[in-house]
């Protein structure tokens, strides 16, 4: 069974992990027995083998400062049942003065109930999301081609989104940037970095960078050399392309950027990192 961590590091920002979360949490409560995605009157029709089901639909979502806010409807209904005047109190049946031929009443109680536990657990049990305005809860019977009965409760469920305005660029905003050169290739590029550069400036860098920023192993990076400016110009191949330190954001020339990049066997490894392209290689020591 999925499970939810009180303390998550999921992006409760994104749309399809706020459906995923109220998915699991659905699934996870004992007394529903289906979960549903999407407008509850596009599945009416649908015919479930249990019941109560559970409906998750987002209906509108708006961007603040640091924030995502969505606008939640969370279904729960069960299947309307004639009654035939007989009552149990193990099934939480309806009594007097809530004698009826059905038990209409029996489900708003418990799925009002099952609605009370979805949204409090989501208030108080998870560190992702935040109800700060009230819960409207509207009760309906009926009004479907199944024949159920339940609530609707519409809320605005807020999360916190970080909107860095770095990751990346969708224009180059100055018309500006640098002439790179591949080492390996002599290929040149226009591209934006994500810090200054200088003309002659040799550095190392991943078209993809490491999203941690915990650079931990010298896999598929490229050096490349600063070989002049462009201007007035918004064709380019690389967008806030990434200046690694592995260790130097400049290696001053390509053969020492290379002996940092690309991965070396015992044979060609420096014996040390800080004397250029023709230091000595390590070799193997013998008693």
């Amino acid at each position: 069974m999925s499970q939810i961590v009180h303390n998550s590091g999921t992006n409760f920002s994104l749309y399809y992990n706020v459906l995923n979360y109220f998915k699991t949490i659905m699934s996870n409560h004992p007394s529903i027995s289906e979960v549903t995605q999407g407008d509850i009157t596009k599945i009416d029709v649908d015919q479930f083998p249990a019941y109560p089901i559970g409906n998750i639909n987002i209906t509108e979502s708006n961007f603040g400062t640091n924030i995502t806010n969505y606008t939640i409807e969370l279904t729960v209904a069960d299947k309307i049942k004639n009654k035939n005047n007989e009552s149990s109190g193990s099934v939480n049946a309806q009594t007097i003065p809530f004698y009826g031929v059905d038990d209409v009443v029996d489900i708003h109680a418990n799925t009002l109930g099952i609605i009370n536990d979805l949204t409090s657990y989501t208030q108080r049990g998870v560190q992702g999301f935040d109800i700060n305005d009230d819960i409207t809860c509207v009760a309906f019977a009926e009004e479907y081609n199944n024949g159920l009965a339940g609530w609707v409760a519409t809320f605005t469920l807020t999360t916190h989104n970080d909107r860095n305005r770095c990751l990346f660029f969708l224009i180059n905003p100055s018309g500006s940037g640098y002439i790179i050169q591949d080492c390996d290739t002599g290929t040149q590029y226009r591209a934006t970095l994500n810090g200054s550069g200088s003309v002659g400036q040799v550095f190392a860098s991943k078209t993809t960078p490491n999203s941690s920023r915990d650079i931990t192993t010298y896999y598929d990076y490229k050096c490349y050399t600063i070989v002049d400016t462009f201007t007035n110009n918004d064709e380019y191949n690389f967008v806030n392309l990434p200046i690694l330190a592995l260790p130097y954001t400049d290696f001053e020339n390509c053969a020492v950027c290379d002996l940092w990049t690309n991965p070396q066997v015992w044979g060609t490894t420096p014996q040390n990192w800080s004397s250029g392209p023709d230091v000595a290689y390590r070799v193997w020591q013998f008693d």
